[in-house]
């Protein structure tokens, strides 16, 4: 059997779990959507699925570990705070996972294992200080300065940074986050809302009826663009970067808003989206 890492990218919406090659090419992927009534009991949903995943795996490949990456605060393996995923306080996942799969779990905020991979196997290696925001059900987010990821709490809240004084309330309990304007499911929700659809539609077909719908939306995309816009400027302005990298859920729609952000972005930072685009968490954690 080939020798390959294992990696798990446990989110609000879905678990992904891949074989990663050396090359950090994702060889093989099992992955699950929650459904609505799945997302009241997150956690137990996911640790099933991913024991599930595993044994699968192991009849394939040659791995006594793997390595997971979730939204929130982590020490220790242990979730301190997860704001998007109910249940998820001082919630001991490594010990629990590696109970059920018998295998070594290493347990890492998923911003974090999204950077550690584009700075690995990404274009992102010339640059020092780099703002990493991973746009998903939430807004995770990571910084590298002068060239070394900082694993500090205070760098893992970027998407609780206030972009708008007594604005949104958020599941962290503030009002105005950036992530309750920035993240790709508040885009996502709007034009379901606005469309009529279903708001369990996967993305492919998502996608389709905006292209198709693109005109109906607009004022959606236009509102979405300046929130980006509002909440980068703030990090910039705090971090002083020389690259911005925006990945997640995100990557997947970059096409609507990328060119636009960067128009309307008045600090002169480059804007790119991670090449390992929604991989990059799997990816990541599979080199913990």
């Amino acid at each position: 059997m080939e020798k390959i890492r294992i990696g798990v990218d446990l989110g609000g919406s879905h678990v992904s779990i891949g074989a990663v090659n050396n090359q950090g090419t994702i060889i093989k992927q099992l992955e699950k959507d929650y459904t609505i009534e799945e997302k009241k009991d997150i956690l137990n949903v996911a640790i099933n699925y991913i024991t599930y995943a595993i044994i699968e795996l192991k009849k394939e490949f040659d791995f006594n570990s793997f390595g997971l990456g979730m939204a929130g605060i982590i020490k220790n393996g242990i979730i301190m705070r997860s704001p998007n995923i109910d249940g998820a306080k001082n919630f001991e996942i490594k010990k629990i996972l590696e109970e059920k799969t018998n295998m070594s779990v290493n347990v890492e905020n998923d911003a974090i294992c999204a950077a550690i991979a584009e700075y690995k196997f990404g274009h992102i290696k010339d640059y020092n200080n780099i703002i990493f925001l991973t746009l998903g059900t939430g807004i995770g987010g990571n910084i590298i300065y002068n060239g070394k990821i900082r694993e500090e709490e205070e760098y893992q809240e970027l998407g609780h940074t206030i972009i708008k004084e007594n604005g949104i309330k958020c599941k962290c309990g503030q009002n105005g986050c950036f992530e309750r304007y920035g993240s790709i499911l508040v885009f996502k929700k709007k034009v379901m809302e606005r469309l009529n659809l279903p708001q369990n539609l996967d993305g492919p077909t998502l996608r389709e009826h905006i292209r198709l719908n693109e005109d109906k939306i607009e004022d959606i995309k236009e509102e979405y663009i300046n929130d980006i816009v509002l909440g980068l400027s703030i990090l910039i302005n705090r971090f002083n970067p020389d690259l911005i990298v925006l990945g997640g859920g995100f990557a997947r729609y970059d096409y609507l808003f990328l060119d636009k952000i960067q128009n309307r972005l008045k600090e002169n930072v480059p804007i790119k989206v991670a090449e390992l685009g929604n991989d990059a968490g799997i990816i990541g954690a599979s080199i913990l």
